[in-house]
């Protein structure tokens, strides 16, 4: 009799060690799983623009900067920045254009307010007509105007 409680004893042990083994195992899959890594990018705060006459309309500008490799930036006119409504507005920026090898043959295009399809800019870089590293765009009448309110401007 006495043979049987003693294995009883250590059975019990063992279940025991099992038993916390297996919960430490749990925890630490379970706070692994339920761990959540966010990264994100933080954009420059854009800067006052100048006055313009008070007898004119003006328009306020959005624009949307697409974070890629080719690193295309709209510089003029910048976000915020109060232009004229219904005139021509002369839009440049830009970009890693054919400054490296994953970027060569780079091309740049400009989107207002949502009106398809992307224009081509034109390239405007120190190498010639295929430099992009500098880029600009009108945009005239045929395509869109600048309205009245926000407006929004993307270049890719």
């Amino acid at each position: 009799m006495m043979k049987f409680i003693l294995w009883s004893i250590d059975w019990s042990a063992q279940l025991a060690i099992r038993s916390i083994a297996g919960a430490i195992i749990l925890l630490l899959l379970s706070s692994t799983l339920l761990t959540n890594l966010a990264s994100g990018q933080v954009f420059p705060k854009s800067q006052a623009a100048a006055p313009i006459d008070s007898n004119k309309t003006v328009s306020t500008l959005s624009l949307t900067k697409h974070p890629k490799a080719h690193n295309v930036k709209i510089t003029s006119p910048t976000k915020g920045e109060k232009v004229v409504v219904g005139k021509n507005l002369v839009i440049s920026g830009t970009s890693a254009g054919n400054s490296n090898s994953t970027s060569i043959n780079c091309q740049v295009s400009v989107i207002v307010n949502g009106i398809k399809p992307y224009r081509p800019a034109t390239a405007s870089g120190a190498s010639g007509s295929g430099d992009y590293s500098k880029w600009s765009f009108i945009l005239t009448p045929n395509y869109t105007v600048i309205k009245a309110g926000q407006n929004k401007i993307t270049a890719k």
